[in-house]
């Protein structure tokens, strides 16, 4: 919600999960929502293997919009499809990093690794074998903002999309002119509502901008991949228990789209 002391709801949290379990004696990951973590992606050029870690601290200074100073980064080298070597690079301001550190720091536990979303969750997938060697889109719609992720063979790309669950809900709240805790509600309970129509009219916009985004998204990824078709999209996040929205998305993009 918009107006909570999201710091205290934060902490409670923490202090009910570590009232359940013990975890002195676990090894700690943090992750980090995607929109607070910057990913570049570029071709690297055929060099001995050596010289790829200077090639990408260059890469990396004309390619993170902040003072090396500022961040904290890491990279990986792919090999897409083409037998081209590809990096992908992942940064994340130093500051942000802090505040997110916070609420374990607090708790007294020592976290071994911070990953960003997208890559803990393409990372999980991979591991489950859900994402094998076919190309594949991945849409997780957050909160406030959701991930689009494309895995393609042993490479990936990502990027975040600046709209979510919240998005359908203020938009209820416009134009019912409700608190945001009653279109809450109204959102959840849509399909049993007698005035559905009226609900899903009143969304329709967002899903129109989620649709365009991801298409937009989806046509950057596939300019710069000769030869790559997606037709499937795994769907995830409660976003899509709202009736519909699978159903929008594969019709006005043309793929599978499986929750």
């Amino acid at each position: 919600q918009p107006d909570v002391d999201r710091e205290a709801l934060v902490n409670e949290a923490m202090k009910k999960f570590l009232d359940q379990h013990d975890l002195s004696k676990e090894m700690i990951v943090v992750g980090v929502p995607g929109q607070h973590t910057l990913a570049r992606f570029s071709k690297l050029p055929p060099v001995d293997k050596k010289k790829i870690p200077d090639i990408v601290k260059y890469e990396a200074q004309q390619q993170i919009p902040f003072d090396m100073d500022e961040v904290i980064w890491d990279y990986q080298t792919f090999n897409s499809g083409e037998g081209e070597a590809e990096v992908g690079i992942f940064a994340m301001r130093r500051e942000l990093l802090r505040n997110h550190l916070h609420f374990v720091a607090t708790s007294d536990l020592e976290p071994a690794a911070v990953q960003s979303g997208p890559l803990a969750l393409y990372n999980g997938l991979k591991y489950d074998g859900i994402v094998g060697e076919d190309p594949v889109a991945i849409l997780d719609i957050g909160t406030q903002n959701a991930d689009l992720i494309v895995a393609e063979g042993g490479s990936l790309w990502t990027r975040n999309i600046p709209i979510g669950g919240n998005n359908f809900t203020e938009a209820l709240s416009k134009t019912f002119k409700v608190s945001f805790r009653k279109a809450e509600n109204l959102k959840r309970d849509a399909a049993k509502s007698k005035y559905a129509r009226h609900i899903f009219q009143a969304m329709r916009p967002v899903f129109a901008d989620l649709v365009a985004e991801v298409q937009r998204s989806i046509g950057f990824f596939t300019s710069s991949r000769r030869g790559v078709r997606l037709t499937k999209l795994l769907a995830m996040g409660a976003a899509f228990k709202l009736p519909g929205l699978q159903k929008f998305l594969q019709q006005n993009l043309g793929m599978d789209v499986i929750r």
